[in-house]
């Protein structure tokens, strides 16, 4: 499937007159990278289903996330800037590694918990924070996602509910392995510095140290997405004192 947006587009300067319009370029930027990331891992997914209706579920989630990077996309336009992307960043690239490796493996519930449960509780988690800060339609839009975002992780629910119930040990002990590596990958991306250069996402500089001036910080953003990667794995019935145990090992 041809990506819905060129991943090699190349930044363009900024054109509005807002001075926020940078920064919002850059957040709306990293946004974008994510929902085409999805769609990728949810085509990914797809090939290896053996049932029809689960070929056509993870499609349909590919075009949904297809269809929340276009809306990222349109909000860029709005405020005169254009949103690039680039799934080969960096950061990027290491998630998108660690998904190909469960599907390599056929590991079909692997795949979920780095898609549903890894990946889109720091979505829903950030996208609602930026929402209720973002002007206008670019906030209502971050928030409209962050729902829809959620829907996806209630769906995957109950089947890694199901799978934990057959051998909890098993199951905790492959989220663990996923976790050292995803979500170190994911805090390494909210950390108060980039300590391996440029994320290869953002327009010029770094965003974080300008994010105060539209209401955000990164200590936040990461605050609110492992409280909700937490409160996932809560649902799921892993022990809270593991799981926290689990949080404070992620680089800071």
């Amino acid at each position: 499937m041809e990506p819905l947006i060129d991943v090699n587009c190349s930044p363009m300067e900024c054109t509005s007159l807002s001075p926020s319009a940078p920064i919002w370029q850059d957040i709306l930027a990293q946004a974008m990278t994510g929902e085409l990331l999805a769609a990728m891992n949810y085509t990914s997914l797809s090939e290896i289903c053996d049932d029809p209706a689960e070929v056509a579920d993870a499609l349909e989630h590919s075009e949904c996330e297809r269809g929340h990077a276009a809306a990222f996309a349109a909000e860029g336009r709005k405020i005169g800037v254009e949103v690039c992307n680039n799934v080969d960043a960096k950061h990027w690239k290491r998630l998108r590694d660690a998904f190909l490796r469960c599907i390599t493996e056929r590991d079909f519930i692997g795949c979920l918990i780095v898609q549903e449960i890894m990946l889109e509780s720091f979505a829903v988690a950030s996208y609602s924070r930026v929402g209720k800060v973002g002007p206008g339609s670019l906030g209502e839009t971050f928030a409209r996602i962050a729902a829809e975002e959620g829907e996806h992780v209630d769906h995957a629910m109950s089947i890694l509910r199901a799978e934990r119930a057959r051998d909890a040990q098993r199951f905790d002990d492959k989220v663990y392995r996923l976790h050292l590596d995803v979500m170190t990958a994911l805090a390494q991306m909210l950390a108060k510095e980039c300590k391996d250069g440029h994320c290869e996402v953002c327009h010029a500089s770094c965003v974080k140290p300008s994010l105060f001036e539209v209401s955000l910080s990164a200590a936040e953003l990461r605050g609110a997405s492992l409280q909700q990667y937490l409160k996932t794995l809560d649902m799921l019935g892993i022990p809270g004192e593991v799981t926290l145990r689990w949080v404070t090992q992620l680089p800071v």
